[in-house]
């Protein structure tokens, strides 16, 4: 950042939990530890993991402020990093993902320059185990942010930019400045999440008003917090992938339970607001209808039953009928021989170009 002694900058504390995490949280540390911006405190809970992650976090010494507690999921995990953190600002991450070396330099000169802010995050790039997946992967993980629902600008307001040159660890020539969106974004959080948990920073005062996460979310505590602090002021967005997330076939976000929790992530948002459904009915009635037809879908399998009633829902309820509706009535009704031959058709198929 620009020539400021180490006092005169904030402190950021970064919120790291971790279970099992022994193959990926040093690397994900060490992207905390390479950061331009200085003054920070990293502080990574291990939610009772049972394989090395607490000995490599014991190898970073002094560098990192690592703590052990009984396994007790993500909600209660980030509330404990958050709980310990000492920073002006708060940033959080995932113990499998890795930050740009500008990310929290960047974070911090936007939440300066946009006072009204309480939030922030940012695009993110993917890779996997095989390397690179994409460089932008925003608008391929958020459909509401994909170019058919009009990108992630059409969730937002107001538009500005950010000159991030001095945040750079070798600042161009020439000046590098990058798109902004802000400003109050409530009912669009509430219609579907599109701020990825791992590339927020927020400020922290903002923990008296919006709360922390609720333990009793098991998976989607994130959207439902972050509607909580959309209700708080307005929330912005930094047009550059300023994270990379990893991509892995056992991640949480994944799933049948995954997907119900959803469905009652999104029953407590109108609960807490009755208001909502009567200012964007079309828009809850998509919202519902999607959420109980990927519920179906990821119990088809194996909860057969369950998933003609969560699609039976989405279906007569909301009045949602999709390719996806057909697919999970193949899944129910079809004998598990079928579906692995289409399966097997399937990949072989080469794709059209």
């Amino acid at each position: 950042m620009d020539a400021k002694s180490l006092d005169s900058e904030p402190l950021v504390s970064v919120a790291v939990p971790v279970f099992n995490g022994q193959a990926t949280v040093g690397d994900a540390v060490r992207s905390l530890l390479a950061q331009t911006y200085r003054n920070l405190e990293i502080v990574v809970v291990d939610d009772g993991s049972t394989d090395g992650t607490w000995e490599v976090l014991e190898s970073f010494g002094s560098s990192i402020r690592a703590i052990r507690q009984a396994n007790a999921g993500i909600a209660a995990a980030r509330n404990a990093g958050l709980a310990v953190a000492e920073g002006e600002l708060i940033a959080l991450m995932d113990s499998d993902d890795l930050c740009e070396p500008e990310r929290i330099a960047a974070q911090v000169r936007f939440l300066e320059e946009r006072p009204e802010v309480v939030l922030c995050c940012s695009d993110f790039g993917a890779f996997n185990a095989s390397g690179p997946v994409s460089r932008s992967f925003g608008a391929t993980y958020y459909h509401r942010c994909s170019a058919a629902e009009g990108g992630v600008g059409a969730r937002y307001p107001n538009r500005g930019q950010l000159d991030i040159t001095s945040c750079l660890p070798s600042p161009p020539e020439s000046a590098v400045v990058v798109p902004t969106h802000f400003g109050g974004v409530y009912e669009e959080l509430a219609l579907g999440n599109f701020v990825h948990p791992p590339t927020v920073m927020f400020r922290r005062s903002l923990l008296a008003e919006a709360g922390y996460f609720e333990p009793d979310v098991k998976i989607m505590c994130e959207w439902d917090w972050l509607v909580r602090v959309a209700q708080t002021g307005a929330i912005g967005f930094i047009d550059r992938p300023l994270l990379s997330y990893r991509l892995s076939s056992s991640q949480i976000s994944f799933g049948e339970e995954a997907a119900l929790d959803s469905v009652r992530v999104a029953q407590r948002i109108c609960e807490r607001d009755p208001a909502l459904r009567e200012r964007r009915p079309e828009g809850f009635r998509k919202l519902f209808g999607g959420l109980y037809a990927e519920a179906a879908d990821s119990a088809a399998e194996h909860h057969p039953v369950q998933s003609l009633s969560l699609l039976a829902t989405s279906v007569l309820r909301y009045r949602t009928v999709t390719h996806q509706t057909l697919r999970t009535l193949l899944k129910v009704v079809a004998p598990a021989p079928l579906l692995e031959l289409l399966r097997s058709l399937m990949d072989a198929t080469p794709p059209i170009v």
